[in-house]
């Protein structure tokens, strides 16, 4: 799986300059699953997020809104 992940964010940087939004979303189920099965990349997002929360801040807001959305659904 990390290694899916990591071809499809870089198949997403290659597919960015293209017209269209392609790139994005290709770049974020890659990095969607790598984050989910490997620690190290984990420990790193976490490390750069307390360091640059200003830039990674939208990225978290997302994140929380959709572990709400879940928690609500599953009735928690």
């Amino acid at each position: 799986m990390i290694a899916l992940g990591s071809v499809l964010l870089l198949a997403g940087v290659l597919i960015a300059p293209l017209p269209g939004p392609g790139g994005l979303p290709v770049m974020l189920i890659g990095g969607v699953l790598v984050l989910r099965h490997s620690a190290v990349a984990r420990k790193f997002y976490v490390r750069m997020t307390r360091r640059y929360p200003r830039i990674l801040g939208p990225i978290e807001r997302l994140r929380a809104r959709f572990r709400a959305r879940r928690q609500k659904r599953s009735g928690a």
